[in-house]
């Protein structure tokens, strides 16, 4: 595998950002230091011509107003195909197991209590990062269904955990949106390595293009990141129903306010409830009408 980096100003992440989110969020990822502004593009590629194609197509899209000198770095292709499986350790929370598919055998779920079993690949999306385990946390804290819950949308579902998880509590029309093929066709891959591949819907769609058809829900999740929740908060919003609850993570703990604010705006519900989650340095945050 071929690393290609290149570091970005505070004066240009947020163009890069957007762009790679929404234009190729595949092979390319940028980190960005939340302190500084300051940012890294990254990409990961299989061969030289593979990284001639993409180089040539984001130097083609951003070289005009982004400065990038792009470094190079050969890593083994085993440990980059492999690694997240070091990292990734079974979990279980109020009897909801979750389980890395290649431990199945070592790691059985007592009988009644749902358990499932996930290969993320390289889609974002274990349940051990902080953000997707207090999504987790606020689907598994309460009883939905026993509410008369039955649909749920997961914006971003990156290897379709939240999306599958809900199936297994209780949920009957689920959909999982991602902007990238890669993980949606892993969402579709854990759906049927757990038998549920009938029961919930992946598909490929970015916020950017969300279709206003798509209907109201439920329970709306987006674990994505505050920056884009705040941006999209109306499309968000707009997938609600008149008793849904929204939960929204990917969120630093310094940025919660600005995304509660953001939301409390489109909202605009008189009985709104707000409930955050920490751990670390991350916030997940539901917000409910009651």
């Amino acid at each position: 595998m071929i690393k290609v980096t290149s570091n970005i100003s505070s004066d240009h992440t947020d163009l890069v950002e957007g762009f790679i989110y929404e234009s190729f969020p595949s092979p390319w990822a940028i980190t960005v230091n939340h302190l500084t502004g300051d940012g890294v593009l990254i990409g990961y590629f299989s061969d030289l011509e593979d990284r001639r194609i993409n180089l040539t197509k984001i130097e083609e899209s951003l070289g005009c107003a982004v400065p990038l000198k792009f470094t190079y770095d050969n890593i083994a292709d085993q440990d980059w195909k492999n690694a997240y499986k070091h990292h990734f350790k079974p979990w279980s929370y109020k009897k909801f197991h979750l389980v890395p598919l290649w431990l199945k055998q070592k790691h059985i779920a007592p009988i009644g209590e749902p358990c499932l079993y996930l290969d993320p690949g390289m889609a974002f999306g274990t349940g051990n990062h902080e953000s997707t385990r207090l999504c987790m946390e606020f689907l598994l804290d309460e009883n939905f269904t026993n509410k008369g819950f039955e649909s749920l949308i997961d914006l971003g579902c990156g290897s379709g955990i939240l999306a599958l998880t809900s199936y297994l509590i209780g949920f009957k029309q689920i959909i999982g949106l991602d902007n990238d093929e890669d993980a949606i066709r892993i969402s579709q891959e854990n759906a049927s390595l757990n038998s549920i591949d009938d029961n919930v819907r992946f598909k490929v769609l970015s916020l950017e293009n969300m279709e206003p058809l798509l209907g109201t829900f439920d329970c709306v999740v987006a674990n994505i990141q505050a920056d884009i929740l705040i941006k999209h908060a109306n499309k968000i919003v707009g997938l609600c129903n008149n008793h849904s609850t929204i939960i929204l993570s990917g969120i630093l703990c310094q940025e919660a306010n600005s995304v509660i604010e953001s939301f409390k705006r489109k909202l605009k519900l008189k009985n709104l409830k707000i409930t955050k989650k920490t751990m670390g340095e991350w916030a997940s945050i539901k917000l409910y009408n009651s």
